[in-house]
């Protein structure tokens, strides 16, 4: 009996996981990359990706290329569905840089405009039904991390005027993410954006500023649109710690053991 479930959890699991994409894994490589670059097939897709451009080219900058590096579209934490379709649109002159290894969840978007420019860090994760739309330019720091159903826009995609000040304002304009920052899910980053290293956002926020300019550091942002509401909060990156915690917290022990505590704090001089 426990055979026949395990047999068939395996069955459930491989049916609705994503699968590699060959025959768009290998137009995508071959037509965005050198040929000695895209013969190693740095870039991996999964599952039903809908292309309409890839006049755009490819790169990768300060790190070593290898088979499957960045994976797009692979649903990995279970915090959305495959059954709909990745949309890749990459318009001429535009460029999508990778700075190392970084994970695309299912159902994402991928949109350049003419000329654009994106700059992915290593290590970074975007969660499923994530949208990535960059008309002019977005930095994207290392290690990174942005939940399900984000999305990072550059551009208004039309003008206003200002009737009083008799002004346009500029339609498009950079967004700078900082290095380990933690985004939550259903954020809306717009143009203009700027965060320092470290950042946490809370959920459904809309963050559309220059938040370097504040004093504080390692600062939690959030709201419509979000402000500074914590700082000198930090996220615990290392996977073997958060597995601790959790076993600690589910045995209800109220205070954390000194070596814990000591490991913890060892871990900010890395991360």
């Amino acid at each position: 009996m426990i055979f026949m479930r395990n047999v068939l959890d395996k069955i459930i699991y491989k049916l609705n996981y994503s699968r590699l994409n060959i025959l768009k894994t290998l137009l995508f490589n071959f037509r965005t990359m050198p040929f000695k670059v895209a013969i190693k097939l740095p870039v991996f897709l999964y599952g039903k990706v809908d292309i309409y451009s890839l006049k755009g080219k490819v790169e990768f900058h300060d790190c070593e290329i290898n088979k499957g590096m960045v994976k797009m579209g692979m649903n990995k934490e279970y915090l959305g569905t495959v059954s709909g379709a990745s949309l890749i649109v990459l318009n001429n002159n535009s460029k999508l840089i990778f700075q190392g290894p970084s994970e695309f969840s299912s159902n994402f978007l991928l949109r350049t405009g003419q000329g654009a420019h994106i700059e992915i860090g290593k290590d970074t994760f975007f969660g499923s039904s994530f949208k990535l739309v960059c008309i002019k330019k977005i930095t994207i720091g290392e290690q990174t991390r942005i939940a399900f159903e984000s999305q990072i826009i550059d551009s208004d995609f039309h003008f206003t005027y200002n009737l009083e000040e008799r002004k346009v304002k500029p339609r498009e304009r950079e967004i700078i993410i900082g290095a380990y920052n933690w985004i939550g899910n259903r954020t809306t980053i717009s143009k203009g954006t700027r965060t320092k290293p470290f950042t946490i956002v809370a959920s459904s926020s809309i963050i559309n500023r220059d938040y370097t300019k504040n004093k504080e550091e390692f600062v939690v942002l959030g709201g419509q649109p979000a402000r500074l509401i914590a700082n000198n909060i930090r996220r615990i990156y290392p996977l073997d710690l958060e597995n601790k915690l959790v076993q600690l917290f589910e045995e209800e022990i109220e205070k954390i053991p000194n070596q814990l505590q000591y490991e913890i704090e060892d871990s900010f001089i890395k991360y």
